[in-house]
């Protein structure tokens, strides 16, 4: 059996028709319909987390998607070499916790 809506329809105000000439109505349309109507709403508070999210993932991947510069990398190179280099613990928990 196939449904679609267009045979819904017309067995829908086929039975209408037949209902109101049973009943000795006659068949004028009516304009006074009374419809069904479905709202669907979102909490703005959703909306607005999702779109934070959406900005915050999407500003954190330009940034892992940037490299780093040449003279950036010469710059650490150097530092290795001559033993400057030292490792933040804070900046690196900073980066980790994405604060």
């Amino acid at each position: 059996m196939k449904i679609s809506i267009g045979t819904i329809l017309n067995n829908h105000t086929d039975l209408r028709s037949v209902s109101r000439s049973a009943s000795g109505n006659s068949i004028t349309p009516d304009n006074d319909h009374s419809f069904d109507a479905v709202i669907i709403k979102s909490n703005p508070r959703q909306i607005e987390e999702h779109t934070f999210a959406k900005a915050v993932s999407k500003e954190l991947s330009t940034e892992v998607r940037e490299t780093a510069s040449q003279e950036k990398i010469q710059d650490l190179r150097q530092q290795v070499t001559d033993g400057r280099y030292s490792i933040d613990a804070y900046a690196v928990a900073a980066r980790i916790l994405l604060s």
